[in-house]
């Protein structure tokens, strides 16, 4: 897949059974902050998927994960998520690592405050009847505006 200007990688780290998963307190960027999300962030330029999604979590939750599954691809005017899966006793282990508080939430009671767009994402992470990875569309032409801008746009 071509890289574009803003490519990101959600990085969703289950425990082995898949009835919790490592999510994240955003401070920033500033239409998150306040909100909890899951792992992961910008792709490198030239970086593959699986080792924008090992660097993001390695960074953020201070654990080491080397085997990714994309499930997702989401397409939006103005950028594209990649969203992987991994099922690891690392996610036990998870810890803050920056400057945002990592933890563990049961996926059937994730907190009030999700990303909208988890509610649905991680139970489709979780079903392994599903051809995989499903590659969506935005509804909106303009962008979901769940990016940042792009400079100069």
């Amino acid at each position: 897949m071509e890289q574009r200007a803003l490519d990101y990688v959600l990085a969703l780290l289950f425990t082995p059974d898949g009835r919790e998963v490592v999510l994240v307190r955003k401070t920033r960027p500033a239409w998150q902050a306040g909100r909890v999300n899951a792992l992961g962030g910008k792709i490198a330029a030239g970086e593959r998927l699986a080792e924008a999604a090992r660097r993001e979590v390695r960074e953020e939750a201070g654990v080491d994960v080397a085997d990714w599954e994309e499930f997702l691809v989401w397409h939006d005017p103005e950028y594209r998520l990649r969203a992987v899966r991994a099922f690891d006793d690392a996610a036990r282990r998870a810890r803050t690592a920056e400057d945002q508080e990592v933890f563990l939430a049961h996926v059937g009671a994730l907190p009030v405050n999700v990303i909208d767009n988890l509610r649905w994402i991680i139970p489709l992470a979780l079903d392994r009847d599903v051809t995989i990875p499903i590659e969506v569309t935005s509804a909106n032409p303009a962008g979901s505006g769940l990016t940042e801008r792009p400079q100069g746009g």
